[in-house]
């Protein structure tokens, strides 16, 4: 009698172990999203028209001081005219530095502001897709997860949303 009910259990766990009891979990890759779709591509390009905009105006600042340093190194200033550049060329050296660190970090910020809309945008698509699509759980992290079957890969579903979408 114990081996019957034994056996019974034993039924019942593996029932309810089996594939179809188990969590639908599918899988997302941001980083490909903001690189493959076409609203990512614009932004890309809007991220690298600000990066041409600010390394003018950083070019600009270094050709400044490349005249006052070449003024200083001919040598032919008075004293006084040479302490005034060399001066010059401290303050200009200073903002210069400044404006490469605010550049930079204006950059870093136009470009997680770009990221956060497409995420936003692809995160409504996502949510339809989980639901369509029976997921219980949509990974997002590709540097934590080891293997991804193909078939949970809803990255070029997201995309061809997306692009749908433009």
């Amino acid at each position: 009698m114990n081996q019957i009910k034994i056996v019974i259990i034993a039924v019942l766990l593996v029932a309810a172990l089996s594939p179809q009891a188990w969590a639908r979990v599918g899988f997302i890759n941001p980083q490909r999203i903001v690189n493959e779709s076409r609203i990512g591509k614009v932004a890309q390009d809007d991220l690298a028209k600000l990066g041409k905009l600010k390394d003018q105006r950083i070019r600009a600042g270094q050709n400044s001081m490349t005249k006052i340093k070449n003024a200083i190194s001919k040598g032919n200033l008075s004293v006084t005219t040479q302490k005034i550049r060399e001066n010059e060329l401290e303050v200009l050296y200073r903002k210069h530095e400044e404006l490469i660190k605010q550049s930079n970090q204006d950059i870093r910020n136009e470009e997680n502001r770009l990221i956060q809309f497409i995420m936003h945008k692809a995160d409504k698509i996502l949510r339809r897709l989980a639901v369509e699509g029976e997921f219980s759980i949509i990974l997002t992290d590709p540097e934590t997860i080891g293997y991804i079957s193909p078939e949970v890969d809803l990255t070029d579903r997201v995309i061809k949303a997306l692009n749908e979408e433009m």
